[in-house]
This record gives C-alpha cells, structure tokens and sequence, in this order.
C-alpha cells in the first residue's frame, strides 16, 4: 500500500499523462493540479513528499509559485522538481538558486534519469521479486571446474563488485546533494526571514520618526504669543506711505509758489486789479488741491479684484510649473532591491516642504514609474542587474520574481508614508495624490540572446517620478 504522495502541477493534460505513467514503479499516491494558484491552495492543507512544478501556466508561473513555497516556514522543507520543456544550464543555476532540488526536462526525460532524482529524495521503485537461489550442486560444479573457468568466475565477481562499488558512490553523491540542497534551503529561508524583519524595522523606525517630527511641530504652532514683534510694513501699507507723502509734498511745493507770487504781488504795485487776479489763482488751485476723484462703483470694484485674482493664479501656476519641469529633469530613479529609491523620495519632499514653507496651497501630483528589469540573484540570495555581457536567457524580468503590481503597491505605500509629515497643526495644507504606474517606452522583443544592458536601458528610462503643481488660490 503506497505510503508517500506525489504533486503534479501542469497545465497540460499530455504532460500530466506521462509523468504520472513513469511514476507508477514507484508506488505513489499522485495528485494533480493545474495552476500554481491551486498548487498553493493544495499545500495549505497538505504536505506531500515531493512536487514536481511546470514553468510556464496561466496566471502565476512555476518560478514564482517555487519561490512562495520556500519562503513559507511550512512548506520550505517540500522537494520541488521542476518538470519543464526549458533547459539550459542557466535555467537550472536560476531553479536551483529559487530552492527547486533539480530541472527534469518533459522531452528528454527517461526512467533512469527520473530513478536518480528521486533517489535523492529517498523514494525508490518497488523492489523486483528476488531471484531464486543457486542450486547446491553448483559449489562442486565450482570446485570441479578448470583453471580458465576459475579465472572467468574471478573476473566476473571483479565486474560485479565494481558496480556494486559505483552504484554505492552513487547514492552517497545523491545523498549529500540533498543534504547540500536541504541546507541551502534553510539558508534562504534564513536570510528572507531576517530580510523582512529589517524592513519591517525600517518601517517602524520611519513612522516613529515620523510622529516625532509631527510631535515636535504641534507645539511651536499652538503655542501662545507672548512677545510682539513688530513686523516690518507690508506692501500696501508701504505704497499707502508713499502715496501720502507725495500729495504732501505738492502741497508744499504749491504753497511755497503762492508764497513767491504774494511776495512779487506786494513788491509791485499793489492795485486792486492784481489782488483780484491773485485771489482767483489762489482760489482756483484751493479747489483742485480739495477735489476728489469720482469712486468706483462696487460692481466694478469687485470685478476688479477677482481679475487681479485670476491673474494672480494663472501666474502662480506657471511659476509651479516651471518648478514641477525643472525637478522632473532629473526624476529618474536608479534601480534598488524591491523598494523605491530613497534619494528622489527625500528631494521631493524637501521641494514640497519649501513650498508649504512660502505659502503654497493646492494640489500635488506625484506619478511614480516603475521599470521591468532584467535581474539576477547573487549567492546571498539578493537581487542584482546582471553582469556586461549577459543575456535575458541569464537572468529574470522582475514583474515575474516580485509581481509588478505589488512593486507598485510597495511604491505609493512608502511615498504616501513619507508625505504623512506635510501638514500644519492638524489641517493638511496640501493635497498629494500619489499613484504608481508601468513606464510607457515600449521593451524590446524578448528573446533568451538579446543583452540583458539593452533591455536594461528601456527599463532605466521606464523608471522616474513625475510631479505636477496647482495652486488653489494663489500665494
């Protein structure tokens, strides 16, 4: 009765078919899936001893269901053999590195090859009925038997022992394969581990670092005024000042003539005619220096100011949008493991702070772009652009080993996490919007020997931030 139990995961009936005919001798129990979404549904409620993983299916891939198996303490420790139509020593290095034990190709693949995997694993064919035993009469056949047949006897036990020997040499090889890949796994699962301790630290030290700054900021606002300070007059108080002290001195400069003419009046002859004359002059600049321009209507006041408003704002948001194109010229992001670049997260933060600082009220956009790069794993375990001279059949798109909607995801969750801070008091000033989105240069045609640099050049221009600025109400 078969006490082991074997994972099929394959969209293809044919392939499910045939691996499943080839492990018959080895006495399984054999499920089978089509997906590695129903892979990881199944493994949520069983445990079985091996799994033998297709690469390419619909939805989620075998690389990447690989890679959520061994990242779960539960299921880490399960076998994973990939059964794939790719090959390549490239293709293995890259299963390997994920944590599969080994890569059986679907059209090269044979029972011999499939016995040495599984020996690895310490699963073997049912073993074959022993042959019967010699019969007694063939020790005195031996003892009669001629000097050469003595010698064929003797060389033919040689033969046997050295297979034995082999087979022997074999199996250890096997053994401390595993016994490598067993470890290897451990280590992974390790280091993944104390990976996401960190950036979970990392979060909380930025969020703690957060609150303090926003503690800090709270009292200075709400605190009471206890000193005046006087400011210095603004614009319109300085333009009333200056105006005032025109018309003054007009009226001193006009007094001063008429004082001059009244002296050349009395100097000459003093006739009634001339005092008429000086009257009238005297009179006539009295009521223009007293007149008053006609005020406008308040229709026409308010239709003025809501003008100079609107001019006001147009002029404002060109201003912004100058600042948004001179910051977005250099908005490219350098590629960085799993998360956004910190560098150009401070630099637009600091931009919206001087802003806010000066008086700025309205809307912020910030679009982030994220890239499809060509990566690869080091021995660590940790992601790195390939070397010069790679191809894409040496490495991996990170949308297949992250899942581009989750980079995504991780991105506007650190920026929104970082603008929490913009605020006055209590009332946010400003509203940020922050979304995430795929670059729009278009990628080259994927094929495994065009360079990994090329492709790689795409995604570097894919990957920038982008903000856009609009005043509410001007400032």
């Amino acid at each position: 009765m078969s006490n082991k139990r074997a994972l099929i995961v394959d969209d293809s009936s044919t392939a499910q078919y045939r691996l499943k005919k080839m492990l018959r001798p080895f006495n399984l129990a054999i499920d089978i899936v089509d997906s590695g979404e129903a892979a990881l549904r199944y493994l949520a409620s069983n445990a079985p001893d091996v799994v033998f993983m297709d690469h390419l299916m619909p939805g989620m891939d075998g690389f990447r269901a690989l890679q959520i198996i061994k990242s779960h303490p539960e299921t880490a420790m399960i076998p994973v053999i990939m059964y794939t139509s790719r090959s390549g020593d490239v293709y293995t290095g890259q299963a390997r590195a994920l944590g599969a034990l080994d890569v059986v190709s679907k059209d090269t693949i044979n029972a011999a090859d499939l016995s040495k995997v599984m020996a690895a694993i310490h699963i073997y064919p049912i073993a074959e009925e022993p042959e019967s035993p010699p019969p007694i009469e063939s020790a005195e056949f031996v003892a009669a038997a001629n000097q050469a047949s003595d010698m064929e006897a003797f060389k033919i036990e040689r033969r046997t022992a050295s297979t034995a020997s082999v087979e022997q040499a074999r199996n250890l090889e096997l053994r401390l394969s595993h016994l490598e890949h067993t470890l290897e796994d451990n280590r992974r699962f390790i280091t993944s581990r104390v990976v996401r301790e960190l950036q979970g630290l990392r979060q909380s030290m930025k969020q703690e670092f957060s609150d303090i700054i926003a503690a800090q900021a709270a009292p200075k606002l709400n605190a009471p005024a206890t000193e005046s300070v006087e400011l210095p007059p603004t614009e319109s108080e300085s333009s009333g000042f200056w105006s005032w002290t025109g018309k003054l001195l007009v009226v001193l400069a006009t007094l001063c003539v008429l004082f001059f003419l009244a002296k050349i009046a009395t100097s000459i002859d003093d006739t009634q005619e001339q005092q008429m004359i000086l009257g009238k002059q005297i009179s006539s600049i009295a009521r223009e220096l007293k007149s008053e321009p006609d005020m406008p209507s308040p229709a026409l006041v308010n239709a003025t100011k809501q003008n100079n408003l609107l001019e006001q704002k147009y002029a404002d948001d060109a201003y912004l949008a100058d600042i948004a194109w001179a910051f977005n010229q250099s908005g490219s992001l350098s590629f960085n493991q799993n998360t956004i670049d910190p560098k150009a997260v401070i630099r637009i933060y600091e931009l919206l702070n001087r802003l806010i600082s000066n008086g700025f009220r309205g809307s912020a956009w910030v679009d982030v772009y994220v890239g499809n790069y060509c990566i690869g794993i080091n021995s660590f375990g940790q992601t790195q652009l390939p070397a010069e001279g790679a191809t894409l059949g040496d490495c991996m798109l990170s949308s297949e080993m992250y899942g581009m909607e989750q980079v995504m995801q991780d991105y506007s969750r650190e920026l929104n996490s970082a603008f929490n801070n913009l605020s006055r008091g209590q009332v946010k000033v400003v509203n940020i919007i922050v979304s995430a989105k795929q670059g729009e240069e278009t990628y080259p045609e994927r094929l495994p020997t065009l360079e990994a640099q090329e492709w790689n050049e795409v995604a570097q221009r894919n990957n920038y931030i982008e903000l856009r600025l609009e005043s509410s109400s001007g400032y």
